[in-house]
């Protein structure tokens, strides 16, 4: 019959425009929902459909690695997006917690070369050694570099190498000192039945630590072969010896070490000292003033890596800096930046 077909004329017009109506508004709701997600969360993303699907992000192979890092996050932190702004049947999303600003902690260097470097390259620059740490004078070192502007490198001796002195080792990372390897047990590398085992307890502990992976070694004593350079060499270290040695380990007085310094020091030069092994308040109070009269010279005082030409390396960290992560601007021009781990 033809009333059970249903509204005709004007009756049924009028249904059909009622509806085009409600369809338009519910369409203007879900629209003003995921612009309104999208203004809060700060993501541009959010507004308009997402042509990488829902939950999805797009990821430049342009960008650092934490600028990735950081993408992730805020994708995690607003969890899947659909054009709607709406996760599933909880309703519209809420403001989000701003994502961390990255930073950067160094985490070690990359050393080259197959040879036992005495000194750096012919140009107004010094490097300085410290041996047989971390030790009791150890802060009081790392203090005096502080007040005088100055890095050096830590040579440390494994077995040395405890919890007690974590603090001063990633005081002296974040100042921008380096940390090498010195063997675990200070031996006489050419006499020892396990080169390896010494330098790689040694990378071990200094890694378990501080997060931070030597790329320099010093042999104990000055005392190496071929044999002992290819072994560092396949651990990732460069054998580091010196051409200026004041033998501030004899304790001959505080002007006597600045004095045989300042006499020996060259272009290039790579200076040991010693700020264990013993008594070093000598070799503590010689130094401001033997950093002031190279500075007066034109020298820069500078780590062994830097001298040698050997790059720092840098991860991204967001939360687990250790006290020492740095903005990217603070990162060393020349700086490798690997992926976070």
């Amino acid at each position: 019959m033809a009333r059970a077909a249903g509204p005709r004329g004007p009756k049924r017009a009028r249904l059909a425009v009622l509806a085009a109506i409600a369809l338009a508004a519910a369409a203007a709701l879900s629209q003003s929902a995921g612009s309104t997600a999208a203004i809060l969360s700060g993501s541009p993303r959010a507004v308009g459909p997402s042509r990488a699907g829902a939950g999805s992000i797009r990821i430049s192979s342009t960008m650092e690695p934490a600028d990735h890092a950081t993408a992730l996050a805020a994708s995690d932190a607003s969890g899947p997006s659909g054009a709607t702004g709406q996760t599933g049947a909880s309703g519209p999303t809420g403001p989000t917690s701003p994502t961390p600003p990255a930073r950067y902690r160094v985490v070690g260097c990359r050393s080259h070369g197959d040879v036992a470097y005495l000194h750096g390259p012919d140009r107004r620059e010094v490097a300085i050694g410290f041996d047989d740490g971390p030790a009791p004078d150890t802060p009081a070192f790392v203090g005096m570099l502080e007040r005088s502007r100055a890095h050096a490198t830590f040579f440390m001796i494994g077995d040395q190498v405890t919890r007690a002195y974590r603090a001063t080792m990633l005081r002296e990372l974040r100042d921008g000192d380096v940390l090498g390897d010195h063997t675990f047990t200070h031996p006489y590398l050419t006499s020892s039945p396990d080169v390896r085992g010494q330098l790689e307890d040694t990378i071990r502990a200094i890694h378990g630590l501080t997060g931070y992976t030597p790329c320099v070694f010093r042999p104990p004593y000055g005392a190496y072969d071929s044999s002992i350079i290819a072994t560092a060499r396949s651990l990732g270290l460069a054998t580091v010896l010196w051409n200026v040695d004041p033998s501030d380990y004899t304790q001959p007085g505080t002007a006597t070490i600045e004095q045989r310094v300042l006499e020996q020091v060259q272009a290039g030069s790579i200076v040991i000292s010693h700020d264990g092994g013993g008594p070093r308040g000598q070799t503590l109070a010689a130094y401001p003033k033997i950093i002031a009269a190279l500075r007066a010279r034109g020298y820069r005082i500078v780590t062994i890596p830097e001298l040698l030409g050997f790059r720092p390396v840098y991860n991204p960290c967001i939360r687990l800096c250790d006290g020492i992560g740095v903005p990217r601007s603070a990162v060393p021009r020349d700086a490798i930046i690997e992926r976070a781990p």
